[in-house]
């Protein structure tokens, strides 16, 4: 028996632009201590970062038509992906939403300047 080894969910980008929404998933990330790897204007890489010897996946993210695309997707395999993946996402959706209400869109855009520079 073959169990999926990742999970996705949408999020609409809502009242935020693209660059505002991609600020806010960036420091989400960060809240969540993911590493970042590739980024670009309208996604990133990151990697949860549990452990050499815990359960790791790798998370994606792409903006496309207004519309968030989050994956994650095991690193290794077993029965623990199924859930870990689908709690990867299910977490960084609760914090991106608390932060959304914490912080206004006009905040975010010093954030994604900073950000910009990472840019690949």
């Amino acid at each position: 028996m073959e169990f999926g080894h990742k999970h996705i969910e949408l999020l609409p980008l809502g009242n935020l632009t693209t660059n505002q929404f991609l600020a806010l998933a960036i420091e989400t990330s960060n809240q969540l201590g993911w590493v970042l790897g590739n980024m670009n204007e309208l996604g990133f890489v990151a990697y949860t970062n549990n452990g050499l010897f815990a359960w790791n996946a790798e998370v994606k993210l792409n903006i496309i038509n207004g519309v968030a695309k989050l994956q994650s997707e095991s690193m290794g395999n077993g029965l623990v992906d199924v859930r870990g993946n689908k709690n990867n996402l299910q977490r960084f959706i609760s914090i991106f939403k608390s932060l959304k209400k914490a912080v206004t869109p006009e905040e975010l855009m010093p954030l994604y300047e900073k950000i910009k520079a990472n840019f690949i």
